[in-house]
């Protein structure tokens, strides 16, 4: 068998692992079994393991195979019995899922739950589409790789201690969880380390230019500075701020912070203690351009920004999200809401493109001289 055929093989096994789901579900929600949270965590831990292996055994074969093969077909699986949850919690499909949603993770059925299972068996699978598309071509799937780390990243650092702190307090199929938070980890680690290795190139840059004569980059510059300020203003909200001026922003534009389900006050959280400081880094970085480091961690904030935006947004409007929580129906408040929210989703993905665009017309440029 050639190497070519080789790789294929192991795409198609991984792209059939992630058909399995919504059988394998119908026939473990028909067992009366299945109802204890022990024996949910150890079919779930065997069935993970199934999920490494049989990828691992045949990656194994390869020559030189790329390392996010042998994790590819976990993900995927994953992605899928996500998209069943979302789609059963909202009552578009019957019951599959009933017994991990009512003895495995019960918070999955919440309207945040909800939204970032949308996210993954959507995004994340083809995400992961792709990149299973890149290697068959041999193309690179740093970039994408980059943003599905990012993320993945996130909603796990939301999901897990937004269930343990919540209403429904420490489930032990919770567990199941920690490698989707631990591997994305390692995989952005080899991504970032990868770019470093092709960095001794040594790039030579230009003179910097004055930001000032830069007006896109100055753009960008000034949104860092208001997601800063409004980053930091909703984390104090979800701490429990008392000042005026965050009771006032709370009650008119965003009383979903309040909810009893923790997600968006751990949501703001991971905002202002991991993204603001990114934000002061994205600042230097454009005062002084030349940053190597700046293409890569800027589709990790866009992938997590995403991610954070989609389910923050979506949870705020959901229809099983209790009405007090909804974003008041008044104009101003309407609209303060969703134009800090979407720009908050759409300007780092427009950061991502430019620095990576750039970065390219960089190199374009030093190739012709």
């Amino acid at each position: 068998m050639t190497q070519n055929s080789k790789v294929m093989s192991v795409l198609f096994v991984i792209f059939l692992i992630s058909l399995v789901p919504l059988p394998l579900c119908y026939i473990l929600n028909t067992q009366q079994w299945m109802q204890e949270p022990v024996v949910i965590l150890v079919v779930g831990v065997i069935v993970l393991a199934l999920l490494v292996l049989v990828p691992c055994l045949m990656v194994r074969r390869m020559k030189n195979p790329e390392f996010i093969l042998y994790v590819m077909g976990l993900f995927m699986f994953s992605s899928m019995i996500d998209l069943i949850i979302a789609l059963e919690a909202d009552g578009m499909i019957p019951e599959v899922m009933t017994f991990y949603l009512k003895d495995g993770e019960p918070y999955l059925w919440t309207p945040y739950g909800t939204m970032i299972n949308y996210w993954d068996g959507t995004v994340h699978y083809g995400l992961c589409l792709w990149i299973l598309y890149a290697i068959s071509k041999r193309w690179s799937y740093r970039k994408v790789g980059l943003f599905w780390a990012g993320s993945i990243i996130n909603s796990l650092l939301v999901l897990v201690p937004g269930s343990v702190l919540g209403k429904f307090g420490i489930k032990v199929a919770i567990l199941l969880n920690l490698p989707y938070l631990f591997v994305p980890v390692w995989i952005a680690f080899r991504l970032l380390k990868s770019r470093q290795a092709q960095s001794i190139l040594n790039e030579q840059h230009d003179r910097p230019v004055s930001i000032w004569k830069r007006p896109l980059d100055l753009l960008f510059l000034i949104y860092f500075l208001y997601a800063a300020i409004v980053d930091l203003l909703r984390g104090f909200i979800a701490l429990g701020g008392q000042e005026e001026l965050l009771l006032e922003y709370l009650s008119d534009h965003e009383p979903y912070i309040m909810s009893p389900y923790a997600y968006p006050k751990v949501q703001l959280i991971v905002y202002m203690v991991y993204f603001v400081p990114y934000y002061a880094c994205a600042i230097y970085g454009l005062l002084n351009p030349g940053q190597t480091w700046m293409p890569d961690w800027a589709l990790l904030y866009a992938g997590a920004a995403a991610q954070g935006q989609f389910s923050h947004i979506g949870g705020s409007i959901h229809p099983r999200t209790e009405a007090e929580f909804h974003v008041p129906a008044r104009a101003h408040s309407q609209q303060v809401f969703w134009l800090l929210n979407i720009s908050l989703f759409i300007i780092p993905q427009l950061f991502a493109l430019r620095q990576n665009l750039s970065g390219k017309k960089n190199k374009m440029n030093k190739k012709s001289h």
